[in-house]
């Protein structure tokens, strides 16, 4: 696995091989023009030096031809008559293949010359040998005689052949000399750009690796030194290794917020819990003191006869009693709707026939357990917000029922009623109430404590229309806790 992985060519990896790759060819491209550049030039000159070693040679061959027939034709040496049928034989040859020659050209025309001059020089030259031989001195003087001419003839093509050589070569060596100067110059100026070229490809490929890696290690330390509010790298476009880096860098600070902004919540929520346990207690002196003499009040009506102001008194005292309890600590539904019939006998005495109540619960929820205090602040919000104002007998409705999963309390009256925005901004998470125990605000903030609720729409629902009514519907999670 480590093997292929090797060989994987993704992000910064194939990143540096195109780059290597890229300057590779061009050097490579360079290296092949110089190599072919010094090839040419070595060729042509190479052609040029071979036309003239071999005329060269030819000129020598003719040259030792003739001192070998005159040491032959002045001593009768039988190395010399050797020799010279070496020469013969050598010089016949190259004469078959200059005359065989089909160009037309005036350096090919006279090669053909130079070809059948030898053949005529070769035959006078036999020609001497043998009258040699025969003893024949006037015939073989002759015949060496026009030999020897005929020897200056050749001699003087070859040299005219020579110097056209030199005279073309030189031309040729010229050009190819401009050639390799031209060449040298184009050879400088690519290695110049792809000097140039390498430099920037090293530049922009460092810059697009490094530069992404510097703001990043800036914003971590600027995360190390406490400073959240970084924004993450949206300008990265690449798809490679640092791509990936910034992006986990930036869900690791989504993260980092999202946990300082809850651990600041939840030091919020202790505070407030802390401030509302402090007015509690200190609100709680004088209800003890107000609960402990309505007790009395009510003793002393009873002693007197007063029944119906002793029964009044009694379920005030009831009411107090009831809204001393400990807000965390959870009650029956059956206390809540006991609590709230309390409160609707002294709203009855109070205001007589201005208002009617009715009370339904399933008998199978009644020991699930609730907050405290939830269904009697919903009540006296429709008394007073929804009743209390209008002209007529008003009417207040209080159903519990159980429509699985929910325990759905439902308070209906049918009072002035609310527009959209007063039910939005009742619903609104940020409005608070206006003590730890009154208030359909604080019902809503402290069932979503205790049922662990985000969402105000988990735990309540409003239904109203204005002139004909409100009904509230508290949405309680039954998870089988009983009391």
């Amino acid at each position: 696995m480590r093997g292929k992985g090797i060989f994987r060519m993704t992000g910064i990896r194939r990143e540096i091989f195109l780059y290597y790759l890229i300057v590779i060819i061009i050097m490579s491209g360079i290296s092949v023009l110089s190599y072919y550049n010094a090839r040419n030039a070595t060729d042509r000159m190479s052609g040029i030096f071979a036309d003239y070693m071999e005329l060269n040679d030819l000129y020598s061959g003719i040259n030792s031809l003739e001192a070998e027939v005159e040491k032959y034709l002045s001593t009768r040496s039988s190395d010399a008559l050797l020799s010279y049928y070496t020469l013969y034989n050598e010089l016949e040859s190259k004469s078959h293949e200059m005359t065989a020659d089909y160009s037309y050209d005036v350096e090919s025309l006279m090669m053909k010359d130079i070809g059948n001059m030898i053949q005529n020089l070769l035959i006078k030259t036999d020609d001497a040998i043998n009258a040699k031989r025969a003893r024949n001195s006037s015939q073989y003087i002759k015949s060496f005689t026009e030999a020897n001419q005929i020897a200056g003839y050749i001699q003087s093509y070859i040299n005219e052949l020579l110097y056209n050589n030199l005279d073309k070569g030189a031309a040729q060596y010229s050009n190819i000399a401009k050639n390799v100067s031209y060449i040298s110059y184009l050879e400088i100026f690519l290695i110049s750009g792809s000097i140039a070229l390498s430099l920037f490809l090293a530049v922009y490929l460092t810059g697009r690796i490094t530069g992404p890696l510097i703001e990043l290690s800036h914003s971590a330390e600027r995360v190390s030194e406490g400073d959240f509010n970084v924004e993450p790298l949206i300008d990265i476009t690449a798809n490679d290794e640092v791509k990936v880096l910034a992006d986990a860098f930036g869900r690791m600070l989504a993260s980092i917020k999202e946990y300082i902004k809850e651990i600041k919540e939840q030091a919020e929520l202790k505070t407030r819990l802390k401030e509302a346990e402090l007015k509690a207690l200190q609100s709680q002196i004088n209800p003890h003191f107000l609960f402990n003499t309505l007790n009395a009040a009510s003793q002393l009506a009873m002693m007197e006869g007063a029944d119906k102001s002793s029964e009044f008194i009694g379920k005030v005292a009831s009411l107090f009693r009831y809204n001393l309890r400990q807000m965390d600590q959870p009650v029956t539904l059956k206390d809540e709707i006991d609590n709230v019939r309390d409160y609707m006998y002294i709203l009855k005495t109070r205001f007589g026939d201005k208002v009617d109540f009715e009370i339904y619960a399933d008998e199978d929820i009644l020991d699930f357990k609730v907050p405290v205090t939830i269904i009697q602040p919903v009540v006296e919000n429709a008394f007073v917000h929804g009743i209390e104002d209008i002209e007529g007998k008003g009417f207040i409705k209080i159903e519990a029922r159980y429509y699985k999963p929910y325990i759905y309390v439902k308070v209906t009256d049918n009072g002035k009623g609310m527009d959209r925005d007063t039910v939005s901004k009742i619903l609104s998470p940020d409005k608070s109430g206006e003590s730890s125990s009154i208030g359909l605000h604080n019902v809503i903030k402290r069932l979503m404590l205790f049922y662990d609720i985000e969402n105000v729409r988990d735990v309540i629902e409003i239904c109203s229309e204005e002139g004909k009514g409100t009904t509230v519907s508290l949405k309680l999670p039954a998870k089988g806790d009983k009391l």
